[in-house]
């Protein structure tokens, strides 16, 4: 028998066709159906190494970062060994005269072993890790956290060994006249038991984080990944026990492995398709939202961020201002650093402007910056002062001596106004003023002070 993949019927399928028929089977010939699911299943993935490349690029990106990329692109890894392992158990490719007629390794090893059992465990070691750092409060490192994982492993490993060790015909076997390997009744019992336990331990890890509050949707990707591979597990389970010989029929072998990998693919992007189009998207804006949200459920020192320095370089310092006679409250107005700049004397209306200009600063405001702003400030106040006083003293002297031949409009009264020092004293932490006033915005424009 050939070893290519044709979407033209081929001699070889012909062939396996005439040997099922002897044996009172029915058996769909591999062709285009399997050609064109194999391609679909295989771009996917080179998007996805993709977007593990662009993770990596991206590694410090703090949204990014916080859903942990190694185990992130382990998941995507053991996901296509999955992959192989479905093509050969499945009957999508022929196999005959290759590597690929070693069932156990392909079967059981790449199929079950790293590929269900390796991604079910890295699902459920991120979910341990997220238990341990916010409900313990433990470090995301040492023994606690990598000895129910080793644990695990160690079973897999020895129930892989015990299968290895076993005759073919207990465990599975290829069949050279229909092309594709067979598995033991009891074998298949053994190792879906052994698959519904990993998913009960998983869920189980899971139902711990149940109350982690909203920054990372823990409690949204809990319900969604549970749910995809309870569901993806009975179907397959229920196939193999109703229809045991379904890789002989292509729609039922097609639907299996586009199942599976549609599960694996689903529960990867649920949990990354947002920091990824946000970072390459809406970078700053997602960041600043992401931040604000992290320090409002207090899981600041669990991430070990400095909230302070979190924001961008580019983020303008805001200066929260109160507005009398309206109901809604305060506004924001950024402050500019142009009003401290001011050379020599000023008059009226460059002070006005100069104090009413909107902020083009991007400096980020700290306690040293406003202090000195402050001082600034006051000085600017304390000349405006003086020229005014200046103006009313010249009109007077003018009053008091000879005219002038051109007529003079009528001098403006104005009235010297101090401000005390508290309120030309800056705030030096605006924080939590801030805070509170985002409270009364919507979401979608929430800005990070």
């Amino acid at each position: 028998m050939g070893n290519l993949l044709s979407a033209t019927l081929t001699e070889s399928e012909i062939e396996r066709q005439k040997n099922a028929e002897g044996m009172e089977m029915t058996l769909d010939p591999r062709g285009k159906g399997d050609l064109i699911m194999i391609t679909i299943i295989s771009i996917v993935y080179s998007f996805d190494f993709l977007a593990v490349l662009y993770m990596f690029w991206n590694r410090k990106y703090a949204p990014i970062k916080s859903k942990n990329i190694t185990i992130m692109a382990l998941i995507v890894a053991v996901s296509v060994v999955w992959f192989v392992g479905d093509l050969q158990t499945n009957g999508h490719i022929p196999v005959a005269g290759t590597h690929l007629v070693n069932c156990m390794a392909f079967g059981m090893w790449m199929r079950t072993i790293i590929g269900a059992c390796g991604m079910l465990s890295l699902i459920a070691f991120r979910a341990h890790g997220l238990y341990r750092v916010f409900y313990l409060h433990k470090p995301y490192h040492g023994l606690g956290l990598y000895l129910p994982f080793i644990i695990y492993w160690v079973c897999a490993l020895v129930v892989g060994l015990v299968s290895q060790l076993l005759k073919s015909s207990m465990t599975t076997e290829f069949i050279p006249n229909l092309d594709v390997c067979s598995f033991n009744q009891k074998f298949q019992i053994a190792i879906f038991t052994f698959l519904w336990v990993t998913v009960a331990l998983m869920a189980a890890v899971h139902w711990r984080i149940r109350k982690i509050k909203s920054s990372f949707n823990e409690s949204r990707e809990m319900l969604v990944t549970c749910v995809i591979i309870s569901a993806i597990l009975l179907y397959v389970t229920v196939m193999n026990y109703v229809r045991p010989r379904y890789p002989l029929d292509v729609r039922l072998r097609i639907i299996n492995t586009c199942m599976d990998h549609f599960a694996t693919n689903a529960l990867w992007w649920q949990i990354m398709w947002a920091p990824l189009f946000k970072c390459m998207f809406d970078r700053q804006r997602y960041l600043d939202q992401w931040t604000y949200k992290l320090q409002n459920d207090g899981f600041q020192r669990e991430y070990d961020m400095d909230l302070n320095g979190a924001s961008s370089k580019n983020q303008k310092p805001i200066l929260l201002a109160s507005s009398a006679g309206k109901k809604e409250g305060g506004m924001f107005y950024a402050i500019d650093d142009k009003m401290y700049g001011i050379k020599g004397p000023t008059s009226r209306d460059n002070s006005h402007n100069a104090l009413s200009q909107p902020s083009q600063s991007t400096m980020p405001l700290s306690g040293d910056l406003v202090r000195s702003h402050s001082t600034r400030f006051s000085a600017v106040v304390e000349r405006h002062h003086e020229d005014i006083l200046m103006e009313i003293m010249m009109e007077e002297s003018n009053g008091d001596g000879t005219q002038s031949n051109t007529l003079q409009p009528k001098s403006q009264l104005y009235t010297p106004i101090s401000f005390p020092d508290a309120a030309n004293t800056a705030p030096l932490n605006l924080a939590d003023a801030q805070y509170r006033h985002l409270d009364y915005v919507d979401s979608n424009e929430r800005h990070l002070v």
